[in-house]
């Protein structure tokens, strides 16, 4: 799919409202922008909403030059491993649960419901691709309903825990899918959010400053479907300003799959290079700086756990 052809729109920032940025990279012809009053990380022009049907189609979930190469497949192949990602899910949320009622906003095909299913959890499903969602009902069975969270008709206060988990850096209109959130949290429940910490990350820092590049200016994932590039303190920001309290803080890693997936390349480059790459990939450098981070909360993968605030928000 040639993803510079989409219908776009200009936007400013969503954290303060400032139409003043300065270009970080050109990425597909979509540019990356750093907000010059707060520093939020986004795309200035972004794909038409009235086209997330076509975006969210077969090529997202095949081709993999945005999204995913072979979504299902993947999954089939790397089974334990996905296993292992969501035995640790499932155990982090009993702990922080007060009752078993779920729904994931943006729930893909449904393979976490589909697990989560099996370890007594009522699980609900939304999500905004035809292809994937009917996947999920058809093939898995799964009560999952196809459009935004918005659109599909919930009964309020339904559902103990709500899971956002990669699904708010694409967006178009967060505040209004966060105040959906909120009204359909029960008392007492939680909302789960995972975005990666994108482009200012220690290690893709680390990756611009070998290439002799700015910080912030190498490539991005999945751009034009990701429109901003979370850290730590805007994804905050997002949550406050939507209205939510934070209760809990996690650092994951992504890329166990990717890593399956695509092994890096360690034979290029000079002999030096190449020597650089074993050390890191092959000798476990990497999975050590992985373990430090994730305990220090330096891991690429952001997990904030928010609570309703019990002041009044008008977005």
């Amino acid at each position: 799919m040639d993803w510079s052809t989409f219908p776009r729109e200009k936007t400013n920032c969503i954290l303060c409202g400032s139409n003043s940025f300065s270009l970080l990279s050109t990425q597909m012809t979509w540019p990356v922008v750093r907000c010059r009053n707060c520093g939020f990380v986004y795309l200035a022009e972004r794909p038409s909403e009235d086209d997330l049907a076509r975006m969210y189609s077969k090529s997202y979930y095949e081709d993999g030059d945005v999204g995913y190469k072979g979504y299902v497949n993947i999954f089939e192949q790397y089974h334990d491993t996905f296993l292992k990602i969501f035995r640790r899910r499932h155990r982090d949320l009993i702990k922080r649960a007060n009752g078993r009622r779920l729904l994931e906003v943006g729930c893909a095909y449904g393979f976490l419901l589909d697990f989560l299913r099996t370890k007594y959890w009522e699980v609900t499903g939304i999500e905004i691709s035809p292809l994937s969602s009917a996947y999920a009902r058809d093939q898995l069975h799964l009560n999952v309903h196809t459009g935004s969270v918005e659109s599909v008709n919930l009964p309020a206060e339904s559902f103990d825990v709500i899971l956002l988990l990669d699904v708010l850096e694409h967006l178009h209109r967060p505040f209004d899918t966060l105040r959906r959130i909120r009204s359909l949290l029960a008392p007492g429940g939680i909302l789960v959010v995972q975005c990666p910490w994108e482009l200012f990350h220690w290690e893709e820092v680390a990756e611009a400053r070998y290439k002799r590049m700015r910080p912030g200016t190498i490539k991005p994932d999945a751009v034009p479907a990701h429109l901003y590039f979370f850290q730590p303190s805007s994804l905050e920001g997002v949550l406050r300003k939507a209205g939510f309290r934070i209760i809990g803080r996690q650092s994951g890693n992504y890329g166990a799959v990717r890593r399956l997936v695509v092994p890096p390349c360690i034979n290029r480059g000079t002999a030096f290079e190449r020597l650089l790459r074993y050390v890191y990939f092959r000798l476990g450098l990497q999975r050590l700086f992985y373990l430090i981070a994730r305990l220090t909360g330096l891991g690429n993968g952001i997990i904030r756990y928010a609570v309703p605030s019990k002041d009044d928000v008008d977005l």
